[in-house]
């Protein structure tokens, strides 16, 4: 256990399954008292009872979408009312969705950047006005990917929403420079996770990234002394580099 965390709360975002899951587990076996938050309210809901039975710490279901303001606000409020205090933010909710920019719809991109980008700067947002910036301590972390470091073919909106999440966290980090809050961004490089297996590329013969590993990263980050940041960290899988 990482007595350093001990007694925090998190909130997770798509912590019904893949890195979301993960990162739960990880955060609950350091004694984090852990909202998960998901659109899948049932499979959410399972997955909190099991990972709290399993690590004896206290967990949270609020199932939400993350692109509605209403929800997000909802969502934070819920977290304050039963536990008083958010220090940890995951930003982790995001889907994909592939195609040449020619034959993508307005539909699909405008999907895609509200649930990758609209959605971690509606929970960031809340997470601080409804009590991190009083805090003035705390952990946000953002997770992009390695699609935001270089531009893809067939991936044009997914690109430019992870693209554009290092941006936002890089100016929410000179937001909050003068404050006790940390700001670190996640890259990972191709994860094995349900979207990889519900995706084109879930027979290509590729070195996955396990999606255990990409939570200990973020647990990496996130258990640092308070002066201590990481503004972005990339994991691969060695053969990806």
């Amino acid at each position: 256990m990482t007595a350093g965390l001990h007694g925090c709360v998190a909130i997770v975002t798509g912590a019904a399954r893949g890195i979301g899951q993960c990162v739960v587990k990880e955060l609950s076996r350091a004694g984090v008292r852990v909202c998960g938050s998901d659109k899948r309210a049932e499979l959410l809901a399972d997955e909190m009872r099991r990972i709290g039975a399993e690590t004896g710490n206290e967990t949270l279901s609020v199932p939400a979408d993350v692109s509605l303001e209403d929800e997000v606000v909802e969502l934070v409020g819920k977290v304050y009312a039963k536990w008083g205090k958010v220090d940890i933010l995951v930003n982790n909710a995001g889907i994909r969705q592939i195609g040449p920019v020619h034959e993508t719809p307005t539909e699909v991109w405008d999907d895609i950047q509200s649930a990758n980008l609209k959605g971690q700067y509606l929970c960031t947002r809340e997470v601080l006005n409804q009590g991190m910036l009083k805090q003035n301590d705390g952990v946000i972390i953002f997770v992009s990917s390695g699609s935001g470091l270089t531009g893809e073919k067939g991936s044009s909106a997914y690109c430019a929403s992870k693209f554009g999440v290092r941006g936002f966290a890089q100016s929410v980090a000179k937001d909050l420079k003068h404050t006790k809050i940390r700001v670190s961004t996640i890259m990972p490089g191709m994860i094995w996770t349900p979207m990889a297996e519900e995706s084109e590329m879930a027979d290509a013969d590729v070195d996955w990234l396990p999606t255990d590993q990409v939570a200990k990263a973020i647990l990496f980050c996130i258990d640092q002394e308070q002066d201590t940041i990481i503004p972005e960290l990339r994991i691969f899988h060695r053969a990806q580099i």
